[in-house]
């Protein structure tokens, strides 16, 4: 007589119970094998929440400021003092 064999599939995932590892990080898992599978996650999108009333006020605001520190900077250097007089 031979000897009975039975046939048994073997598994990875039946030898041992993995250990979940504990990620805090969004897009990052790791699967049975302990492969660390990794997806994108798109960012929020940003709502733009001011009116074209505000956005235009915004603009005059810094083409003022630009406009004041190009005088100041005008008057500065049209008044340094000769460098051949030294």
């Amino acid at each position: 007589n031979l000897p009975q064999r039975s046939m048994t599939t073997l598994r990875m995932s039946d030898d041992e119970s993995p250990t979940p590892i504990p990620t805090t990080e969004r897009g990052v898992s790791v699967d049975q094998d302990g492969k660390s599978n990794v997806w994108a996650i798109e960012p929020k999108m940003e709502v733009d929440t001011k009116s074209s009333d505000e956005k235009a006020s915004t603009a005059i605001f810094a083409a003022g400021g630009l406009a004041a520190f190009a005088a100041v900077a005008a008057g500065i250097l049209t008044n340094l003092p000769d460098p051949d007089q030294f």
